[in-house]
């Protein structure tokens, strides 16, 4: 994404800054088509958790599997679905498929609620469409087979990227009054009251 916001704050894990195709969108541009039925619950959920305070923000995530999703889509940039900084290539070269933990991953969720939440939500009335980029759209896509030579805990990771997005998928929230840009939501359906834990977000 843009200053590419996927659960780790830019300042804290050096993310990619350089795609101009997630440059934050004025709300007075036309929105990308919009989505009904679950798509449309998640944007629902996720502005009013956002309205609602950090607590209820946090509490949208499945944060082993954004984990898990966070290393996967690094060996996806590398292989270059993203443009990356030097330092980029060498941090997501070095990583060999281990899940980044879930204590780490809640704290970067929480560090988005502002930079990322309340930015894209300012006071409601929200849109939930399609993603607006080509990233944001390639995140609701089968995960294909990563190269020979890919680190082996890579397959597990693709495997469950692949499952969760076939009863998932990708809504982006954005156009709220008040808010600036938008948020490509990915999600999966759960057996719980909600129905659905998020398992990434991406600036969009």
């Amino acid at each position: 994404m843009g200053k590419r916001s996927l659960i780790l704050l830019a300042a804290l894990a050096g993310c990619p800054s350089k795609d101009p195709a997630t440059t934050v969108v004025a709300n007075t541009e036309p929105l990308p088509p919009a989505v009904t039925g679950m798509g449309a619950k998640v944007a629902a959920d996720f502005e009013k958790a956002i309205l609602a305070g950090p607590d209820a923000y946090v509490a949208l995530f499945d944060f082993a599997a954004v984990g898990e999703m966070e290393v996967l889509l690094h060996r996806y940039d590398l292989n270059g679905r993203m443009e990356l900084t030097d330092d980029e290539i060498d941090r997501f070269t070095a990583e060999d498929g281990t899940p980044y933990t879930v204590e780490r991953e809640r704290r970067n969720v929480g560090n988005f609620y502002e930079y990322l939440g309340t930015r894209t939500v300012g006071k409601g009335g929200c849109a939930a469409t399609e993603p607006r980029t080509k990233y944001g759209k390639l995140l609701a896509q089968p995960y294909e087979p990563l190269p020979e030579g890919t680190p082996e805990k890579y397959e597990l990771l693709r495997t469950h990227a692949n499952e969760w997005m076939a009863k998932g998928g990708v809504v982006r929230i954005g156009g709220c009054k008040g808010g600036k840009g938008g948020l490509a939501l990915v999600w999966t359906a759960k057996d719980t009251p909600r129905g659905y834990d998020l398992i990434t977000i991406y600036d969009d």
